[in-house]
C-alpha cells in the first residue's frame, strides 16, 4: 500500500530529470554519435516523424521509472540524498545495467555501447531516488 503515500509531483519531476537528462546524455557532442555509431543508426527523414511519438513514449517509460524508484525509496525509508544515491546506483546498476550488458552480449555490441546505455540509465535512477528520497 505504499502506493497511497507516493508524491506525484515528485515523481513527474523525477521523471522530466530522467527524461532531460537523455536529452544531454545523446547530444551528438556528448555520447549522440558514438551510440548511433554503436547501434548502426543513420537518422532518416522518417525517424524525423515519428520523433514526437518516440520522446512521449520515452517521457511515459521516464515517469514509470520514477514511479518505481518512488516505491523502492519509500520501501527502504530513505529520507538522505545519498540514500537515494546508493538506492538509485542498486537500481539502475542493479536492474537495467545488468540486463543490457546480457542482450547486448548477444548482439555482438561493443563494450563502450553497453557503458553508454548502462550508465545513462545509472545515472537516470541515481537522479530519480534522490529528488524522490528528499522531497518527501
Amino acid at each position: 500500500m505504499l502506493i497511497q503515500h507516493f508524491n506525484w509531483l515528485a515523481i513527474a519531476v523525477a521523471a522530466i530529470a530522467y527524461f532531460s537528462l537523455g536529452a544531454i546524455w545523446f547530444n551528438p557532442k556528448v555520447f549522440g554519435t558514438a551510440w548511433m555509431k554503436g547501434h548502426n543508426i543513420t537518422p532518416t527523414e522518417e525517424d524525423k516523424k515519428n520523433m514526437g511519438k518516440i520522446m512521449t513514449i520515452t517521457l511515459v517509460l521516464c515517469f514509470i521509472g520514477a514511479m518505481i524508484s518512488c516505491y523502492f525509496v519509500l520501501a527502504l525509508n530513505s529520507w538522505t540524498w545519498m540514500t537515494g544515491a546508493k538506492i538509485g546506483l542498486l537500481a539502475g546498476s542493479g536492474f537495467s545495467g545488468v540486463a543490457i550488458a546480457m542482450n547486448y552480449m548477444y548482439t555482438k555490441k561493443s563494450m563502450s555501447l553497453i557503458v553508454i546505455d548502462s550508465l545513462y540509465h545509472v545515472a537516470g535512477f541515481v537522479i530519480c531516488c534522490v529528488i524522490l528520497s528528499v522531497w518527501r
